[in-house]
């Protein structure tokens, strides 16, 4: 029930001119009625909330999360609500990929009705590279019809960048279509030299948040680009981007905003969600309330909301956070849209749940049959020569290695640290093969229907048995991961929504995927996040070579390696 308030006896962070004012903030319905000084005006119908000299700042916005990979964005929306996060832009292509253009376009609508402020973009490369990873599941016509929905800003980041660099036709008409609809391009520009990037912010892509150093960011600044900081369980960067911050802030840092690109359930349960990254952005160096600006007022100015979103002043939502200290700016309050949603991080509103026409796969069902043992064995191709096999580096890079497999029977056998790796297209009508090294010594099989970007059936494994009965057991339920070892299910998770996102509430989430990640720790397993590495065996756009539907791609050299 939303009815009118008037926060009193607060201090409100004002994002427009850096200011620390004592003002009272008075809310009507779901938005901001007045700020200013305390006025002598009793309002007998309002709801008078005495902050006691805490912090009134506006609600947080995450300008690049990932909140349809592991969650559901129903569940995940209340998990970062709770932590003042009232508003953020879904990349949204995991979801749009894995349950086709209907059902999503259906879930958008839906979020439209909840408490958060929840924007999303459209895929422009779905896949990234057709050649190997299946036709396009989203033409001009889904994307122009997507277009249309009010919460749709933009066109997903562009992980193949390199098509448009060398003159991609059908990618390039996609820009100009976002262009001619005055949406944005988010890019994903990770290694583009200066030469690259004039080309890419020539062709329309405004924003990236793949910096790795202060030069990264200074060269994307200096070209016009919007920069996102980023710092979330994929790879935290603040320690070597504050920098650039620093450098520029003495004339303008409009253009700068601090992202999560995503913070892992079992980490948002524990860290926090932009509450835990702005305190990350003070604690290397950046002031505090420069900081509340690059994940409110820059984020909205960015995507045009600024009228709407991202400040405590008159018109706009009343998205609001209270806080005690502006260094680690943990809520004790959080408002979204005139209506209180959580108290000291606790949800005071009923959780978010799916409606019952947003489950299942949409119009990308798996119809995957006659799965058996042979289905996973690689029939050796040259007896004792050196193949190409995926060697892991870290949570996201992979390297090649050329290595001998054991065979017999025509068979390879791979021991140790090295694992037999399959992909089978959703419609079971392509199947690629490969060996990686480096995931999980002896692991019998592990099943997962995230495989990032076209979420087909990945399996890994040295037991073609074993690797069977994962893969079963993920059909079985709707989608998900299955870890398998000496014939037994030993850990799994259930992602029946599009075969990529738990219907779990986030804590219950987390702790599956924390039992999970302990058995193959057991086993033996030394990666940090094991289960974002395997989705990633996948990736065409991230260095150096991936499992595709036709076998393992050398993404350098654009060629297919091994099948």
């Amino acid at each position: 029930m939303r009815s009118n308030c008037c926060f009193v006896n607060g201090r409100v962070v004002n994002v427009f001119s850096g200011e620390i004012l004592k003002q009272e903030v008075r809310v009507s319905g779901e938005r901001i009625s007045y700020v200013g000084p305390p006025t002598d005006t009793h309002d007998g119908n309002a709801v008078y909330i005495d902050v006691k000299g805490a912090y009134i700042v506006p609600g947080f916005f995450d300008a690049h999360a990932h909140a349809d990979l592991f969650y559901n964005p129903f569940s995940y929306a209340d998990a970062v609500l709770a932590r003042g996060t009232t508003a953020l832009f879904n990349d949204g292509h995991d979801l749009a990929n894995a349950v086709g253009v209907d059902q999503f376009l259906n879930i958008i609508r839906q979020l439209e009705k909840i408490n958060l402020s929840f924007y999303t973009g459209v895929p422009a490369a779905a896949p990234p590279y057709p050649g190997v990873e299946g036709n396009e599941l989203w033409s001009e016509a889904d994307i122009e019809q997507a277009f249309e929905l009010e919460n749709v800003l933009a066109l997903s980041e562009i992980t193949p960048y390199l098509r448009l660099i060398h003159g991609d036709s059908r990618l390039i008409r996609r820009l100009d279509l976002a262009m001619q609809r005055g949406k944005r391009v988010e890019g994903h520009t990770t290694g583009a030299n200066v030469e690259k990037l004039n080309t890419l912010a020539r062709m329309g892509v405004t924003s990236c948040h793949e910096s790795l150093t202060t030069e990264d960011v200074l060269n994307r600044l200096r070209l016009g680009y919007h920069v996102m900081l980023r710092h979330g369980s994929i790879r935290r960067e603040l320690p070597r981007l504050a920098e650039a911050v620093q450098q520029v802030q003495r004339f303008d840092t409009s253009r700068m905003m601090l992202v999560s690109d995503g913070i892992f359930p079992d980490h948002l349960t524990s860290w926090g969600n932009m509450d835990w990254v702005i305190g990350e952005a003070v604690e290397n160096g950046i002031d505090p309330i420069r900081a509340i600006q690059m994940a409110t007022i820059n984020p909205a100015r960015y995507f045009r909301l600024d009228h709407q979103i991202g400040a405590i002043a008159p018109g706009r939502l009343a998205h609001i956070v209270v806080v005690e200290r502006l260094k680690t700016p943990t809520p004790r309050l959080v408002m979204a849209k005139g209506k209180i949603v959580a108290e000291s991080g606790e949800l005071k509103i009923p959780p978010s749940r799916p409606p019952t026409d947003c489950l299942g796969m949409g119009d990308r069902p798996f119809r995957i049959t006659n799965l058996e043992a042979g289905t996973f064995e690689i029939r050796c191709q040259a007896s004792d020569q050196p193949i190409p096999v995926i060697r892991i580096v870290n949570q996201t890079v992979t390297d090649i290695e050329a290595h001998p497999i054991p065979a017999s029977g025509g068979i390879y056998r791979p021991q140790g640290d090295i694992v037999s790796a399959v992909l089978i297209s959703r419609d079971g009508k392509k199947t690629g093969k490969g060996f990686v090294k480096g995931f999980c010594d002896g692991l019998g099989a592990i099943a997962s229907t995230i495989a990032h970007e076209t979420h087909g059936l990945l399996v890994l494994g040295q037991s073609p048995s074993d690797m069977a009965r994962a893969a079963h057991r993920v059909l079985e339920m709707g989608g998900g991961i299955s870890l398998v070892h000496n014939g037994d299910v030993r850990a799994e998770v259930a992602f029946p929504m599009g075969g990529i996102c738990s219907l779990k509430p986030v804590p219950e989430l987390a702790r599956e995927i924390r039992h999970l990640h302990g058995f193959l720790r057991e086993l033996g397993c030394t990666l940090e996040y094991p289960l974002w590495t395997l989705g990633f065996l996948s990736f065409t756009s991230v260095l150096k070579a991936r499992i595709t539907y036709e076998g393992v791609y050398d993404i350098k050299a654009g060629q297919i390696i091994f099948s």
